[in-house]
């Protein structure tokens, strides 16, 4: 995620205050949170080995840009201009916000580099700013770990003989793998994408048609993300055809297997699996009747493939940790990747922040974007806060063109709306007039 270090990966994290902030105070807040974590106390710096975080004495303050607000797509703009920002890496900290103030109404953004800052990060750093903002008083906590292996991975692991025979064939097969790769049949890059040619486009459930889709999963006992999952992936063919889609990959919180990592500690690691893609019917052969049995059947397979991305989560971090000189290929590598024809879900799930506070209230939390660049990526972001789901899509002009995504929006929605309003038929099959999802021609 960091590569070499001039390239945007950044989070961007998005809300809406109702009630006066004063710039002094917010300031305060932001040394606060600074102060706790080690890591908005580092620089990045070149070493022998490759880039390590190094933590500073005297480090420079979080910045704060603050511009005036004149209306309620403003941060839209914001967003836009800062996400394809690089960080200053050897300056610090890989942190930055922005605040868009009026006399009633603010918009805060955080823009966070992703290789110190996942979802749960971000959403606990901003927790954590609008507490001790609102409580002053309030003890936050210090930690000294930088989130060293030894730090997640238990010591008693560590000293097992299987487990670093197991940690060695990994790191002897990845080796070969890289080595293989320079012979191997080489695939066109992809074509050059240039920060400035992503987009990202949201749109929002209103709390009914949110209550509605939440209540039809639990009752055909399936997940939200596997039946967004499900509206996507054939979405995504009926818009753009069967040869533009080879892979869906959904993201996975790996801090559920890391027990020994703090909650609140910041974290940048988000493995990926890919999702069940057989049976997804041919492009606009969607039917009501088969939609939930399929979404049954991605919410299965996901299960076992967390479950196995878990058990092997030690070793692998323990693999890359031995494959340190190999970084430069590996960033040579991403640089030159071919084109991609594959899709990322990133389930962020509710957003659990107080909507009331003693001086503001939480009026919105934005779906939290992520901008990958160069690298032509669909990357679809769901979350949900005060009962209502939102739902973006980031691309860029050449891997998906913006009317497409738009196209895209529209086909997922017409399939979740039909699947969760039709009734269920008890196992019987229904008529096709009524089981088809009807969708007109692109």
């Amino acid at each position: 995620m960091y590569r070499e270090g001039d390239t945007p990966f950044t989070s961007v994290f998005i809300l809406k205050l109702v009630g006066r902030l004063e710039e002094a105070r917010l300031h305060q807040a932001l040394a606060r949170v600074q102060s706790k974590h080690p890591l908005l106390r580092c620089t990045v710096e070149e070493m022998a080995g490759g880039p390590r975080f190094v933590l500073q004495e005297q480090p420079s303050p979080i910045s704060l840009r603050t511009i005036e607000r004149h209306g309620d797509d403003d941060w839209q703009t914001e967003v836009r201009r800062e996400w394809v920002t690089p960080f200053s890496t050897q300056r610090g900290p890989l942190v930055r916000f922005v605040w868009l103030r009026s006399s009633e109404v603010s918009d805060l953004i955080m823009f966070a580099h992703h290789c110190i800052c996942d979802g749960h990060t971000g959403i606990n750093l901003l927790r954590e700013l609008l507490s001790v903002y609102d409580q002053p008083e309030q003890d936050l906590g210090t930690y000294d770990e930088l989130g060293s292996v030894e730090d997640i991975v238990p010591a008693a692991l560590l000293q097992d003989r299987h487990f670093e025979r197991q940690v060695r064939r990994k790191v002897v097969l990845f080796r070969m793998l890289s080595f293989l790769k320079k012979f191997g049949r080489s695939k066109p890059a992809g074509p050059h994408i240039t920060p400035e040619q992503m987009y990202f486009h949201r749109w929002h459930l209103d709390h009914s048609e949110t209550q509605g889709l939440t209540s039809r999963c639990s009752a055909e006992g399936v997940t939200v993300l596997a039946a967004v999952s499900m509206a996507f992936m054939q979405a995504f063919r009926d818009v753009c055809g069967v040869l533009a889609l080879n892979k869906t990959y959904t993201m996975v919180n790996a801090r559920r297997f890391l027990p020994q990592l703090r909650t609140d500690a910041m974290f940048g690691l988000v493995p990926g699996i890919p999702l069940l893609m057989k049976d997804v019917p041919p492009p606009l052969d969607m039917a009501v009747d088969t939609f939930w049995a399929r979404a049954r059947a991605i919410k299965a397979d996901m299960t076992v493939r967390i479950d196995r991305l878990g058990s092997g989560l030690y070793s692998t971090l323990l693999t890359l940790e031995r494959m340190h000189d190999k970084y430069p290929s590996m960033v040579a590598d991403t640089e030159s990747a071919p084109a991609v024809r594959h899709v990322t879900l990133s389930n962020m799930g509710r957003i659990d922040l107080p909507q009331q506070y003693r001086n503001f209230r939480l009026e919105s939390v934005y779906s939290p974007l992520v901008m990958v660049s160069p690298t032509p990526a669909n990357t679809v972001v769901l979350s949900s806060f005060a009962g209502q789901m939102e739902l973006a899509i980031i691309s860029d002009e050449g891997s998906l063109p913006y009317e497409k995504a738009r196209r895209i929006e529209q086909r997922a929605m017409q399939i979740l709306h039909a699947a969760m309003t039709v009734p269920a038929r008890n196992g019987s099959k229904p008529s096709s007039e009524v089981s088809a999802i009807q969708v007109e021609a692109a």
